[in-house]
């Protein structure tokens, strides 16, 4: 449900099994220095959060978690992305410069960030698909 979850679908053009699709993107997520991964078959999850080791302007640490998962009968990569913390914090943000900005431009400001920080995490996160989907279609 938007603006909490956004999910990107992409198909694989080649036949790859479910196990070589889910170690691709294991092997991307891992490129990616995401540390909570979680694989079985026809699937790979991670969790992810506002405190970790890379940047807070990084896409991926705007996510909670996410969530790929291989259908091998129609060849459909979905990615499922979570953003509660992100809405939380900016919430408590938004809140907080009401309460003490009480000009248009002062509430502008919150509405602002809340707006680019959910387009840098949905590009950032729909380009990450395209890149393994990419990755799986045209490399070995």
């Amino acid at each position: 449900m938007f603006p909490f979850t956004y999910t990107f679908e992409r198909e694989i053009i080649t036949d790859k099994t479910s196990d070589q699709v889910i170690y691709a993107v294991r092997d991307l997520l891992k490129e990616k220095n995401i540390q909570n991964i979680l694989y079985g078959p026809e699937f790979i999850s991670f969790s992810e959060g506002l405190f970790t080791e890379r940047s807070n302007w990084h896409y991926l640490s705007l996510i909670d978690n996410g969530k790929f998962t291989y259908n091998e009968n129609n060849k459909t990569l979905t990615y499922e992305v979570k953003l509660w913390k992100l809405n939380l914090f900016l919430l408590i943000f938004f809140i907080i410069t009401m309460a003490n900005f009480k000009n248009f431009f002062g509430n502008l400001f919150p509405f602002s960030a809340l707006l680019i920080n959910h387009l840098i995490c949905y590009f950032g996160n729909r380009g990450l698909i395209k890149k393994i989907v990419h990755k799986i279609n045209y490399s070995s």
